[in-house]
């Protein structure tokens, strides 16, 4: 036998050693529950014994023997409590027995019990099941949702779809919801009526009018206002494009909020200085007419387009060569020049805004920000000659055996591994256009617009 099949022999008989011993040691454990008359308790150890070891004919005739015995017992407790009209207890007591027999049989050790007992228990199933939906229509006819909600959970456990069960539960359920909803409402307390609401639409949507309520209430949370172009327009193109990407922003979410954008009132005075909310009397006036709860203000000024040109600064790089020179390869490192190219361009203007609250007539949030975007290259290139003198070394290019230092003549402490300087050779060349650069700065602005929106608007 071969050291390898050994071991594997070895590994086998070490298995079956651990499958016998947790046999045994349940069979044991049975043994002594069994002789402290916990006949029950040693059934299910016998069970286990057998189940580990489904060869164990020990295991086998005991839990035949004293399974039996357990299931004697349960039949009797169950004939019992059926005949004392305990039906919760008598259901409870044949659902253990049919377990323990179903499971006995499929290890192939049949148990009994009178068949009689069947019928019974369905009798007692209909009786337990009858008292509990009677007792839940109660509870909810009397607004004992949670009372109801128990005895429902009581009849879910055995038949989900007796009578009309799952009518009682979605009244159970939603009813309470739609009543503290009701009186919400009265109270004009619309967040918390449209929890209430949202909780009964995510369990059903068709219930009573909750739907159309969570829509009220949705409507009445929205918080409107309007947005105030600047007065004294310095950059109309980049304002009016922000305006319209605003009112886009804003149908987007106009399930929380609601953009006035017939209002007749255009500008609001005193928009330049970010630190004040402006007249008060104006900003009631506009609130009263309108209905606004906020107002947003914005500006745009200092644009600024900047292009820096490309700068190229010469360097020198060394390309290997390997030569044969007689019966001996030489391996050199020329020169060859390249250039360090580099250019920015950018785009920027200076964006305030201020968003006042038009009940309290302050500024909510206000903020001048500088919005820029850049762009940058920086690349390497080289210099090819139009003209290369006979017998003069011909660069390869091959960036892979190309260095941004001599290896001949540089310590080792010096050197480094070149291949991010290899890839600026691959590096982008062309710098992005001034109104993609336009863009990405509207995209900011729009951003501090969105995000400052939310921030006051119901979650």
């Amino acid at each position: 036998m071969t050291c390898h099949l050994k071991k594997i022999v070895a590994v086998i008989f070490i298995v079956l050693i651990a499958s016998c011993s947790g046999s045994k040691k349940y069979f044991k454990a049975a043994e002594k529950l069994e002789k402290q008359g916990l006949v029950g308790e040693a059934a299910e150890y016998y069970y286990v014994s057998l189940e580990r070891k489904k060869n164990n004919v020990e295991a086998r005739l005991k839990l035949k023997e004293v399974g039996q015995k357990h299931i004697n017992n349960l039949s009797s407790s169950f004939f019992r409590e059926y005949n004392t009209q305990q039906y919760e207890k008598s259901i409870e007591t044949f659902d253990k027995l049919k377990e323990f027999t179903s499971k006995s049989s499929i290890l192939s050790v049949e148990l009994s019990y009178p068949s009689a007992y069947q019928d019974d228990y369905n009798k007692s199933l209909d009786y337990y099941l009858n008292k509990n939906y009677n007792e839940a229509a109660n509870y909810v006819n009397q607004n004992k949702f949670e009372l109801a909600l128990r005895s429902i959970s009581k009849i879910n456990k055995y038949d989900s779809n007796y009578k009309k069960t799952k009518d009682l539960e979605l009244t159970a359920t939603c009813e309470p919801l739609y009543l503290l909803a009701i009186k919400d409402l009265e109270a004009k307390n619309y967040a918390n009526a449209n929890l209430n609401l949202n909780a009964i639409n995510v369990i059903t949507a068709s219930y009573k009018d909750a739907k159309e309520l969570l829509d009220l209430t949705n409507d009445l949370l929205k918080k409107s206002f309007i947005i105030f172009q600047p007065q004294k327009s310095i950059e109309k193109d980049i304002e009016e494009n922000l305006y319209n990407s605003f009112i886009e922003f804003s149908y987007l979410h106009q399930k929380k909020i609601k953009l006035i954008n017939n209002s007749p009132f255009l500008y609001m005075p005193g928009a330049a200085d970010i630190t004040n909310a402006g007249n008060i009397d104006l900003i009631q006036a506009i609130r009263k007419a309108t209905g606004a709860d906020f107002f947003y203000v914005y500006d745009v000024t200092n644009k600024n387009e900047k292009e820096t040109p490309q700068t190229k600064a010469a360097s020198i790089c060394y390309e290997k060569s390997i030569f044969k020179k007689d019966t001996i390869f030489i391996t050199e490192f020329k020169p060859i020049t390249y250039n360090q190219v580099k250019a920015r361009r950018s785009y920027s203007y200076d964006y305030k805004y201020k968003l006042i609250d038009a009940l309290s007539n302050q500024i909510v949030s206000s903020r001048n920000e500088n919005c820029i975007s850049a762009d940058n290259i920086d690349f390497n290139e080289f210099v090819k000659s139009t003209r290369v003198p006979a017998g003069a070394f011909v660069p390869t290019y091959n960036l892979n055996i190309i260095f941004p230092y001599n290896p001949a003549l540089t310590n080792p402490v010096n050197q480094f591994n070149p291949i991010n300087w290899r890839n600026g050779f691959s590096n982008r060349k062309e710098l992005k256009s001034f109104s993609s650069l336009k863009e990405e700065t509207s995209k900011k602005a729009i951003n501090l617009f969105s995000n400052t929106l939310l921030s006051v608007i119901p979650k």
